[in-house]
């Protein structure tokens, strides 16, 4: 396994919280996550603490900090040598993170619906837009904060901090799986990637309408259908719904 070198600003994500950092350890936390949630750290990947500790200029005490707590939430494991690596789900952990958002984001979607706020809804097409113009799946960072940002902003809409934080921590979990399987796969069917976009389309309008039912229906549709692409890329079997 490579050791990754250091994330180019271009490349990281936005704070979670929406703000500045306040901590050190804070900002190591948020780089490191950058790394995750844009697919440049795939699954096995491993990088020393000293190499991360060098390359953000620090000390190695926030990178442990910052390390414990992605291991804290699985999405880094230890390993030998004063290094992290990142996990590899197996089909049957993958099954259960997918169920999982399943539930938590359709209901995510729902709720949004039911606070009918058709404006801020329709913000959302700003995601779909992007996704619309960059060459998904090709450019592999461009195309995981496209669809990092869009799964947060439909989160964000719940107004449920309980919610938005569960589904937050389980990004990290699936978020290496996703990359690793867009990058086998680099050439998406534009059948399939036309399709996937007018679905979230639907959903956007339904949100808009504050259509509830419908938006969580639509959600997990979007949701199984991207899980039978990325497991199609691994050669696993779905069974039917």
């Amino acid at each position: 396994m490579n050791e990754p070198a250091g994330t180019p600003d271009k490349h990281r994500p936005p704070a979670e919280g929406g703000g500045e950092p306040t901590t050190l350890v804070q900002q190591v936390y948020e780089n490191l996550e950058g790394h995750i949630l844009a697919g440049e750290w795939l699954p096995d990947t491993k990088v020393s603490l000293r190499s991360l500790a060098a390359a953000l200029s620090t000390s190695m005490q926030p990178v442990r900090e910052a390390v414990s707590r992605l291991i804290d939430a699985q999405a880094l494991r230890s390993a030998p040598g004063r290094a992290i690596r990142v996990p590899r789900l197996d089909r049957r952990t993958s099954d259960e993170v997918w169920s999982l958002r399943l539930l938590l984001e359709g209901e995510a979607a729902a709720r949004f619906a039911a606070r009918k706020k058709p404006a801020e809804a329709r913000q959302l097409f700003q995601y779909t837009d992007t996704m619309r113009s960059l060459e998904f799946g090709a450019d592999l960072v461009a195309t995981m904060q496209a669809l990092m940002a869009w799964n947060l902003a439909l989160a964000e809409g719940a107004a449920s901090p309980i919610l938005i934080g569960t589904i937050r921590r389980l990004r990290l979990r699936y978020a290496p799986f996703i990359a690793e399987c867009l990058a086998k796969d680099t050439t998406v069917s534009p059948v399939f990637l036309g399709f996937t976009l007018h679905m979230q389309d639907e959903l956007v309008m339904a949100i808009e309408a504050g259509d509830a039912d419908a938006a969580r229906h639509l959600r997990c549709a979007d949701l199984r259908s991207f899980q039978r692409y990325l497991y199609a890329c691994r050669n696993w079997r779905i069974a039917a719904a």
